[in-house]
């Protein structure tokens, strides 16, 4: 059928806009200010759907036993066409130095494409991951990578890569986090200063028990028939005090070690028990009795153990203090721990002093903000920050009965 002129016309119109619609969105993807780039996967396309054909389903499987596959996908898989941003990115000089396979981008985060791979594989329609790639002038940049696929069209096997340099982001919690670190080291060595004449007693007792078996000791193997037996007993009990004082120096070298962050499943009750040996003697001196309220069969948390015994020092020192300066008797702390029905944890340590005044109440987890005269204010904040990265919160509040409470909720496991 022959086209009238009108319908050239139209033709020509539609032609003119398609033709200026194109031209927009090449100069939108060129000027835009993200890395874009156009990569040609063609190859591994067709070696994909032939997978599919003989039947793989388990991609990860698959690529286990057949590593060389991915080899050949970063050799095979070309950029054809990068913007402004992606040439300024790699520290290129024009697009076709980075119009080559992307192997270069990826000698520093091999996992990063192969995740993408297998996304694409199973279906997704795209892929996002913070990652690392590599500059043509040998940099390590951090960035936001996301990857749309093209899916099962005409233009399968070509895909649109983004990515977003967030070094600066990067440096700057890793900075945030050294801080954090830094203060929290502040802390417990602050708290290790108020613990000095506890510290001193622990540790006197197991040592002055293995003076005095040692000397005993002695005199019976000194004796014209040595009692060997009794030597036995005395040499063992030498043993438990020393393995005792090593215990409570490795509770000491926890405190104030400066470490990286560590995590394992931990038993939060036999924590509890370990904090509270610790300051058993700080306890005994200021005429304080712990209760403990701890829910059996309590599952383990995920967490760095230092960090969360940390808190518990910390809020029970706390109360310790907040009833001395209260005077009066008794003195009483509770703490508590039980299974909330969010798969959570809480733990609560309360005490019979004055509670906390109202005013205060809204500073209370401010940096350098204290209730006491001599105090650094960074001991509650620095158990926020623990807890908020353990994924968890801390509240304080004060009894109807009198004192204060707080109340940490953990969840069982980190994401």
């Amino acid at each position: 059928m022959r086209m009238n002129d009108a319908d050239h016309a139209a033709l020509h119109i539609e032609l003119a806009q398609a033709r200026a619609s194109a031209a927009w969105y090449r100069q939108m993807f060129h000027r835009a200010p993200v890395a874009l780039m156009l990569d040609d996967a063609s190859t591994i396309a067709a070696l994909v759907g032939q997978l599919r054909r003989d039947g793989v389903t388990n991609i990860e499987a698959y690529l286990d036993a057949n590593p060389a596959f991915l080899e050949h996908a970063l050799d095979t898989i070309t950029l054809i066409e990068p913007n402004e941003r992606a040439i300024a990115l790699f520290g290129a000089t024009d697009a076709a130095e980075l119009m080559q396979s992307v192997r270069h981008i990826w000698p520093d985060a091999p996992d990063t494409f192969r995740r993408s791979f297998v996304a694409l594989y199973n279906g997704a329609s795209h892929f996002t991951e913070e990652t690392r790639v590599r500059t043509l002038d040998g940099r390590t940049i951090d960035v936001l990578f996301s990857l749309a696929f093209a899916g099962q069209s005409e233009l399968a096997g070509a895909s649109l890569n983004g990515m977003l340099d967030i070094s600066d982001r990067i440096e700057a919690e890793t900075r945030l986090r050294q801080v954090t670190a830094d203060f929290s080291h502040a802390a417990r060595i602050s708290t290790l200063g108020e613990l000095t004449t506890s510290i001193a007693h622990e540790i006197k007792q197991p040592l002055s028990a293995i003076l005095t078996n040692a000397q005993t000791s002695l005199r019976w193997l000194d004796k014209d028939e040595p009692n060997l037996d009794k030597v036995v007993q005395l040499t063992a009990r030498i043993v438990e005090s020393a393995q005792r004082a090593s215990d409570i120096i490795g509770r000491i070298q926890d405190m104030a070690g400066k470490r990286q962050s560590e995590r394992s499943l931990i038993d939060l009750n036999a924590m509890i028990r370990d904090c509270l040996a610790f300051l058993r003697h700080e306890c005994e001196d200021k005429g304080v009795r712990v209760q403990l309220e701890l829910a059996a069969h309590l599952p383990a948390v995920q967490g760095d153990r230092v960090q969360l015994q940390q808190v518990v020092v910390n809020l029970v020192v706390n109360a310790i203090q907040a009833m001395e300066a209260a005077g009066g008797t008794p003195r009483t702390i509770t703490v508590s721990t039980a299974s909330g029905a969010d798969d959570s944890l809480h733990l609560r340590v309360s005490d019979s002093g004055r509670g906390i005044p109202e005013a205060d109440m809204p500073r209370l987890f401010e940096s350098f903000f204290s209730t006491k005269e001599a105090g650094m204010g960074i001991g509650l904040a620095i158990c926020r920050s623990i807890i908020a990265a353990h994924g968890g919160t801390i509240s304080a509040a004060n009894a109807q009965a009198g004192g204060a409470v707080f109340e940490v909720v953990l969840p069982r496991r980190l994401l």
